[in-house]
This record gives C-alpha cells, sequence and structure tokens, in this order.
C-alpha cells in the first residue's frame, strides 16, 4: 500500500484549529479512561466486565449514529477487516491489559507507559515496511526504552518492589497499541467514515473480551453494592464514544504526526489527575523517566516530518 501523501505545510485555517481542539480535549480526557477503571475497580467491578460494557455500549450508540447520518457500516471483507484488525490490536487487547492492571499501579504510571506507543509504531513500520529506518527516529526510540529503564531499574522509584512485574506487563499495552497503529494504516479503507470504524473497532473490542470474561469468570450485571458506581459505566461509554471518533477524525484532518503530540497531554494530564484525584505523589526518577519518554516521541514527531511524514 502506497503511504499517505504528506498534507499541506499550511493546514485550511478550520480544519487545522478543529483537529488542534480536538487533540488537545483527547489528551487531557483520553486518561480519564484509566481514573474511571480504577474507581470502578475499586467499588467491586470486574476489570475485564469495566472494559466490556462500556465498548459495547459506546459501538450500539455510535452505531445509531453513523446510521441515522445515513453511513451504513459494510460488511464487506476489506471492512471487516479493519474492524477486526483496529478492534482488537489497537483497542480491545491493549484496554485488557490497562483495565486488568487498574488496580495494580498507580494511576499516572498507567498513565505513563502508554506515551511508548509512537515508538512501538515505528518500529513496526520498519518491520512491515511501511516506513524506512533514519537515524534520528533511532535515537528516539533508544530515548524511550532509556525512560522506562530509569523508571524500573531504581526500586525507589515505585511505591512497592512487586510493583515492577505489573509495569513490565503494561509495557504490552503500546506493544499492541503500535501494532494495531500500523495495521490501520494497511488495512483500512480510504473512504471509510470515522463514526463507522469507531463503531466498527468497539463492538470488535468488546467481543474478544466475552471470551476473557468467561474463562475468568468476571461477568458483572450492575449489581455492585458500592453507592453510584454503575454510573461509571455512563461516563465510560460516552467518553469511549467522544475520544474514538476524535481520535479518528484528527488524523483524517491533521495526519497522524500532528496526532502524536496527544501524548505529551496525556502524560501530563494522566499525573494530574492521579495527583489531584488519589492524591498519588512520584518520585524524581518516574519524573526523569517521563521526561526522557516525552523526548523520544518529540524526536520520533521531528524524524517523521523531515522524512515526508509519519505513517500510521
Amino acid at each position: 500500500m502506497k503511504a499517505k501523501e504528506r498534507l499541506p505545510i499550511r493546514l485550511e485555517t478550520r480544519a487545522g484549529a478543529v483537529a488542534l481542539a480536538l487533540m488537545m480535549a483527547g489528551g487531557i480526557i483520553g486518561p480519564l479512561r484509566f481514573v474511571l477503571n480504577k474507581i470502578a475497580v475499586e467499588g467491586g467491578v470486574p476489570p475485564f466486565a469495566f472494559a466490556f460494557w462500556p465498548m459495547l455500549f459506546a459501538g450500539i450508540l455510535l452505531l445509531l449514529v453513523a446510521l441515522l447520518r445515513g453511513e451504513t457500516p459494510s460488511l464487506k471483507i476489506t471492512y471487516l477487516r479493519a474492524y477486526l484488525s483496529v478492534g482488537i490490536f489497537a483497542l480491545g487487547a491493549p484496554m485488557a491489559v490497562l483495565t486488568f492492571l487498574a488496580d495494580k499501579l498507580p494511576q499516572g504510571l498507567i498513565s505513563m507507559v502508554v506515551i511508548l506507543a509512537p515508538t512501538m509504531t515505528y518500529l513496526f513500520a520498519i518491520l512491515l515496511r511501511v516506513d524506512r529506518l533514519r537515524a534520528l527516529s533511532s535515537a528516539g526510540m533508544a530515548v524511550g526504552i532509556g525512560g522506562i529503564l530509569v523508571i524500573v531499574l531504581p526500586d525507589v522509584s515505585l511505591p512497592e518492589r512487586a510493583m515492577v512485574w505489573w509495569l513490565l506487563l503494561a509495557l504490552l499495552a503500546p506493544v499492541l497499541l503500535g501494532l494495531g497503529n500500523v495495521l490501520t494504516v494497511l488495512v483500512r479503507p480510504s473512504m471509510m467514515p470515522p463514526t463507522v470504524l469507531a463503531a466498527g473497532m468497539l463492538l470488535t473490542a468488546a467481543a474478544l473480551l466475552v471470551p476473557i470474561m468467561a474463562l475468568s469468570g468476571q461477568f458483572y450485571l450492575f449489581d455492585g453494592e458500592a453507592p453510584g458506581v454503575n454510573w461509571n459505566f455512563l461516563y465510560a461509554t460516552l467518553l469511549n464514544a467522544v475520544f474514538y471518533v476524535s481520535f479518528l477524525e484528527v488524523i483524517r484532518l491533521a495526519g497522524p504526526v500532528f496526532f502524536s503530540q496527544i501524548n505529551y497531554l496525556a502524560v501530563a494530564a494522566g499525573f494530574g489527575w492521579g495527583m489531584i484525584l488519589f492524591g498519588e505523589r512520584y518520585s524524581l526518577y518516574v519524573w526523569g523517566g517521563t521526561a526522557l519518554m516525552a523526548a523520544s516521541v518529540l524526536l520520533l514527531t521531528l524524524s517523521a516530518t523531515a522524512g515526508g511524514g509519519a505513517k500510521k
């Protein structure tokens, strides 16, 4: 498949303003998914159930919106392949990992590891020959890995020493996201509306979690004992619907290089939400590692810009 054509240097003013607003909003509200996970799990909701129901509800909601807009989802093999690839690798599998870890790691650390997704995206882009190896991008990957090592290696960087194993498991999420990003470039039909793709990926991800819930015995029928815990399902549903449509729309308007800047906001907002809502505090090792990962994303963005546009 041919690489996506490079966008003009100056985006059309209105489209650029919309893309910027959506990107900033997504970066701020995105980490709230992990906040809701933490609150719901601590309120007695099984982790996989809380991942499943908001995905299912958001997928149904977006499907209805698409039908009302006259955007009938296609069941052609090319569309089904896009739903499955994006739904499993870019949403279902990584969200299952992060949801499982919701009560095992501090909120800020869970948000922080997602910043490695651009690094993993570039790695898989090279392996699948969607992109080529560049010195600046390679440096960005090395700096990002260095950021993780700064956090993992010193025991004092985590509240409890045993958390290092949970953090290593959390790193599976950006690996899956990176693979999902590259597969999206390879399998997404060019004219697929973002609402249709978002609905398809959410419903596919929800279907993926059904056997996981069955095997783990984590079915939940909204009978939680904690007061108000079920309201988190509504909040997560709306958040999923807004976030994933915004994500696809920013990609359409401004391209993946522009969207990758959301990682700066997401990490900062993740730590901020953790500090504000849960009173979390972090060592200098954590802040230093986060700074290195932010530098990693910056290097990858500069490399993609210089090399003719990133590929998602």
